[in-house]
């Protein structure tokens, strides 16, 4: 008896990774136009041309939005840093305890969100437009 891998064994990491890759490729081109983003269940950055999924606190960039406080409506106190940054977009330079951003592209108004931690304990938004 041999201890060589049998025919089918030796080639399936070679169609594995082949696979992997076609499905990557795949996804990254869904993502790459505004429609596959927002099928993915993400944000769609015109400006930019990118789209923001939930794992944007990972990727370390969620974008900007126009209008940050339309996002206030699907937030409470729990939730997590990486949520309220996926519904807010990135917040302005400041302290990781508080976190502040514009409520509209052209306004004096502002978002503020404390965190303990990772998680948000209060949210002051101004009404939406």
């Amino acid at each position: 008896m041999s201890n060589s891998p049998s025919r089918p064994r030796r080639y399936l990491l070679p169609v594995l990774m082949s696979a992997t890759t076609v499905f990557g490729l795949a996804c990254w081109a869904i993502l790459a136009t505004e429609p596959g983003c927002l099928a993915a269940q993400g944000h769609w950055s015109s400006g930019s041309g990118q789209c923001h999924t939930r794992l944007c606190l990972l990727q370390g960039d969620c974008g900007e939005r126009a209008a940050p406080v339309a996002g206030c409506a699907g937030l409470q106190p729990g939730d997590s840093r990486g949520k309220v940054y996926f519904h807010l977009g990135n917040p302005l330079p400041g302290a990781a305890e508080q976190a502040r951003w514009p409520a509209h592209k052209a306004s004096d108004g502002s978002i503020v969100a404390d965190f303990d931690g990772e998680r948000l304990t209060r949210l002051q938004c101004p009404d939406a437009r």
